[in-house]
């Protein structure tokens, strides 16, 4: 019966590998989804530093509850041993992968996809930039849109370059007086997302820093910017500026494909929260404005490797029906028959994923007068605007402007559940 103990020591191993990560982490996703950061780290700890085959998917959990309770420096820590061991983990064993044939991907070490590698640079850029440490947040800025480089140029993707990572980088630049780095910096994000609302006046500030004419004319006329919008952008920049940075909503969940169930493919969370309004000091100056959409981007980039993951299932199909034949051949007939049943029954979809991720990164800006502090409200609305009763609620925040930096920017981090 040595086809039957095979199917046993199989299953047995995929309901434990996968069974512990979902029951131990359930209670740390609900304290995470109340806002309850800190009590959702703390839960997830011991998983993070043990090795395991959701090591990886720990860490990035723990990371980004550390990073939603403000604690960026422990986050820190988290998101740069996932940073290494994801990339340990994309060189599995021969073995392993020929294993998965016979089983599932459930029974190998999560290795993530290939957005989640990105976005863990992403999280090392906001942790690092609200750290103040620049030079670290520019590095990873600049890592996020390298791996994508590297993903591009190895074929594995057409993959889209990300307007985030580069947004930040021209606000840390501008930030520095650097106007020729965020220059170049606010035109990559044009070619990535030329529709993102404070583009234009961006645009156009710069090329004025720089004193390039041609381009003050080209960005009003396309950014549709008046003789009294062009005057305002001017003597506004003199000004210092409130940014707030948004992670709002949930990310998508695996289920399994509704025409292959052996196969993932994500599906959207119930999401009502569309936008955050902000108000300074009781007083409505406007709304964050969406430049990242991780709901998307999770779900193109599964789809356009669906290809591949049906190729290795059918594969997988065949490599089952020699297994089961040569075991029922070699032992008897009726055995091949249940390890058949048996491998078919294990082959399920592989349902892993970066949970604790928003739905989209927002961002909002406001310029305020200098030396000064503001209560800052920040209130999740629904699509028509409508308040959102979220674990979030209204967040509240004093912001401090130092009255020697009249130009001082100041950033703001916050996550609307």
């Amino acid at each position: 019966m040595r086809g039957s103990r095979l199917l046993i020591i199989v299953s047995a191993g995929l309901v434990s590998a996968c069974g512990n990560y979902t029951s131990a982490t359930r209670q740390a996703r609900d304290e995470f989804y109340a806002g309850k950061y800190t009590d959702a780290a703390k839960l997830l700890e011991k998983g993070a530093h043990e090795d395991s085959l959701n090591q990886l998917l720990f860490l990035f959990d723990r990371a980004t509850a550390l990073h939603e309770a403000g604690d960026y420096e422990e986050s820190i820590k988290d998101f740069a041993r996932a940073d290494k061991l994801a990339e340990i983990k994309d060189y599995t064993s021969l073995a392993a992968e020929a294993a998965t044939l016979v089983s599932t991907d459930r029974i190998i070490p999560y290795k993530g996809e290939d957005f989640e590698k990105v976005l863990i640079s992403q999280y090392l850029a906001l942790n690092y930039l609200m750290l103040h440490k620049y030079e670290d947040a520019l590095v990873e800025c600049r890592r996020v849109n390298h791996k994508l480089h590297m993903m591009i140029s190895q074929g594995k993707r057409k993959y889209k370059l990300n307007p985030f990572a580069s947004y930040i980088s021209a606000l840390m630049y501008e930030d520095q007086k650097e106007w020729n780095d965020a220059y170049v910096d606010y035109q990559a994000v044009q070619k990535l997302a030329p529709e993102f609302a404070y583009l234009g006046q961006d645009l156009y500030r710069l090329a004025w820093r720089n004193n390039i004419r041609d381009d003050m004319e080209r960005w009003a006329n396309e950014y549709h910017l008046s003789s009294d919008d062009r005057k305002r952008i001017r003597d506004e920049a003199k000004l210092p500026e409130l940014v707030v940075i948004v992670e709002s909503g949930k990310s998508p969940e695996k289920e399994p494909h509704p025409s292959w169930s052996a196969l993932p493919h994500y599906v959207p969370r119930y999401n009502p929260v569309a936008y955050s309004q902000v108000l300074v000091d009781g007083k409505e100056v406007g709304r964050s404005q969406s430049l990242f959409n991780v709901e998307a981007t999770a779900i193109q980039n599964l789809d356009d490797k669906f290809a591949g993951i049906l190729a290795k299932h059918i594969a997988g199909v065949v490599a089952k029906e020699v297994v089961a034949d040569q075991v029922g051949k070699r032992t008897d007939p009726i055995v091949g028959a249940i390890l058949r049943l048996g491998l078919y029954a294990v082959d399920q979809a592989d349902l892993r994923s970066w949970l604790t991720l928003p739905k989209d990164f927002q961002l909002f800006r406001a310029r305020v007068q200098p030396g000064a502090s503001y209560k800052l409200q920040i209130k999740p609305k629904d699509a028509s605007g409508g308040d959102v009763g979220t674990p979030s609620g209204v967040i509240e925040k004093i912001v401090h402007f130092e009255k020697d930096k009249p130009d001082q920017r100041v950033f703001v981090h916050v996550r609307a559940l």
